[in-house]
Order: structure tokens, then C-alpha cells, then sequence
């Protein structure tokens, strides 16, 4: 089968190949795969990302959706032809102390005619999403869950700061806070992206090259500071999170695309640091996506499997407003 290999101890390693098709376990099913998303992980694949140094090369990719073409001989409640979309964190935890297995890294993913899965962590993909909207939800829509739920226990009528509108991960956070009732302040450097994401829901946008976040924040709030922020950015915008907060609010904190800062600099707040949630939350969030017909936000542009290197390009540029998709079949 065609399918996307990096080299994690190798620079510039990704390559497009033949390589065998997987073979399946008694708890396994084997997924035509119909389309793929990328996420920022999928970038550190490509830099030699120093947590998994030492795996050497597998298939990339961590977001999929596809038709189930196989299934093992222990598993129960799927059948052939099921349309399935996959969690790509196979363990329900993220701690622990070796790296979990994870789709696309050091598990083999997703950017593959097919990919193989444990059955307890395929879910049905919501009917009214077509494959290439399905692709996007698991990695980014178990993120958004984590900080506007499960740990960031968001509630009606709060006031979210949200830094960095424009990534899968933001839009999904954006969509689901607007749902839960939560009044949305986006920051941005482009008012082109501001724009989207009040056309989304979002109630204000804060183009951070030419205004004072902190400031606008507390103009936003007459003074009192949001109930909540959530920040992906990092060093270029930590403080002014910090400084954007009421008194009892709340920092959440799921990675640092602007680079790593002093987390001393948390001490003086209600601080924490998100990341995917469990199966059973995950199942939580497509329910409560489902209900509400909620449809991810898709870069305009649909690549094939062939235009890998322009879809990380994409991403790499930073520049997307949603997620990037690949098409396979």
C-alpha cells in the first residue's frame, strides 16, 4: 500500500512509499482509510522530536476516518463496511513513564491506504459529516474537550480568553464554548482570521500587532478580567494571559507553538496544563458535537496523499484558518 513514512532520527525524512499493508490482531480492525488531518505533532515528527528518539521510522499521521475492511477475532459490535473514525491516543492516559502509543508516532498512522486500530478505540463517525470533516475531529476535538470541559469546567455566561485563533485545535475550543453558552474573546495578527471567528460565534477579536491584549481583555470585562484563558502560544503570550485573568480565573495551558517560557512565572495563578482526554470523554465530546450538528472548520484547500509535502507546508506556514486534510480514497 501507498502510505507517508518519517524517520524520527532523521532530518527531512518524510517520504511517500510502498510498504506492507498491516495485519491485524485479535482485538484489531483494519480501516480503509478515506481521510487523513494533520496536527502540530505531526510537524515534530519531521524535526527529530527528542521523546522518541531511537523508534526510527513509521507510517505519520494521527487523524483518520475510513470504512472497516477487517475486523479481528476477538472483537464484538463492529461489522464490515462500518464508518469509523479513530482516537489516535491508544491508552487512556497520556502519563505514565515510557511514551504511550500514539498514531503517527511511535505507532504506525494514519497517512496510509490503510491503518490498523485496537477496536476499543475506533468510534462511529457522526452521519452527517462527510469523510474529510470526520478526518478532523479526534486529536483536536479531545484537546478542545479537555479545556473547555473536563479541566477547564467552562460554564454559561462565562468569559473566555481564547489566544491564537486560527488552528484546529482553537476553532474546535471556539465552536464548543460558543455552544455551552461562553462569551468568546479570540486573539489574533490577522484581522482576516479575527473576522472567521466571529463569523463562528466569537464576540470580540483582539489583533494582539496592534493593541494591548490585556488591556482590551479588561475593557471587554469592565475591569473585572475573563473567567478563563486558554493559550497554545507560549512565550509570546503568556504574560499577557496572566495579566488578562480575574481574580479566580483560570490559565489553561496546551502547548507552547511560540516557544517554552519560566513556568515560574504560573506560580501567581490558577494554572493548568491540558492535553487529550480519556475514550470515554472523547465519546462525551462527539455526542455533544453530534447534538449540536456541529461542522469542523476545513483549510479550503483538500490535498491527496500524492501533495503530502504541500500539506505540511500549510502547516508549517501557520497561516490556515481550520484543519488540513489529506484525501486518500
Amino acid at each position: 500500500m501507498k502510505a507517508v513514512t518519517v524517520n524520527i532520527d532523521e532530518s527531512n525524512s518524510l517520504k511517500l512509499e510502498e510498504v506492507q499493508k498491516p495485519s491485524i490482531g485479535p482485538d484489531e480492525v483494519l480501516i480503509a482509510v478515506r481521510s487523513a488531518a494533520l496536527n502540530h505533532r505531526d510537524l515534530y515528527m519531521t524535526k527529530q522530536w527528542q521523546p522518541l528518539k531511537g523508534y526510527g521510522t513509521f507510517i505519520a499521521g494521527g487523524d483518520a476516518s475510513g470504512v472497516i475492511v477487517e475486523i479481528g477475532s476477538s472483537v464484538s459490535g463492529w461489522m464490515l463496511g462500518d464508518e469509523v473514525i479513530i482516537n489516535p491516543l491508544l491508552v487512556d492516559s497520556e502519563d505514565g513513564p515510557n511514551f504511550p502509543p500514539f498514531l503517527g508516532g511511535p505507532t504506525d498512522g494514519t497517512f496510509a491506504e490503510f491503518v490498523k486500530a485496537p477496536a476499543a478505540f475506533i468510534l462511529k463517525k457522526p452521519k452527517y459529516l462527510t469523510f474529510e470533516e470526520a478526518a478532523a475531529l479526534p486529536l483536536a476535538l479531545s484537546t478542545a474537550w479537555g479545556n473547555t470541559t473536563v479541566q477547564g469546567k467552562l460554564q454559561s455566561g462565562e468569559t473566555l480568553l481564547l489566544q491564537g485563533i486560527g488552528g484546529g485545535v482553537a476553532t474546535f475550543i471556539l465552536q464548543i464554548a460558543v455552544k455551552m453558552g461562553v462569551k468568546v474573546i479570540v486573539t489574533s495578527s490577522s484581522d482576516e482570521k479575527i473576522e472567521k471567528a466571529i463569523e463562528l460565534g466569537a464576540s470580540y477579536g483582539i489583533n494582539y500587532k496592534k493593541d494591548n491584549v490585556a488591556k482590551k481583555g479588561m475593557e471587554m470585562t469592565n475591569g473585572k478580567g475573563v473567567d478563563a484563558v486558554i493559550d497554545s502560544s507560549g512565550k509570546d503570550s503568556i504574560e499577557s494571559s496572566i495579566q488578562s485573568l480575574s481574580e479566580k480565573g483560570r490559565l489553561l495551558i496546551f502547548g507552547s507553538s511560540t516557544g517554552s517560557f519560566n513556568k515560574e512565572i504560573l506560580n501567581t495563578v490558577n494554572f493548568h496544563e491540558t492535553g487529550m482526554v480519556s475514550q470515554a470523554d472523547l465519546k462525551n465530546a462527539l455526542s455533544f458535537y453530534a447534538e449540536h450538528e456541529i461542522h469542523p472548520v476545513l483549510s479550503p484547500k483538500i490535498y491527496s496523499l500524492e501533495e503530502y509535502k504541500e500539506a505540511y507546508e500549510e502547516l508549517e506556514k501557520g497561516q490556515q484558518f481550520g484543519k488540513i486534510v489529506i484525501k486518500i480514497s
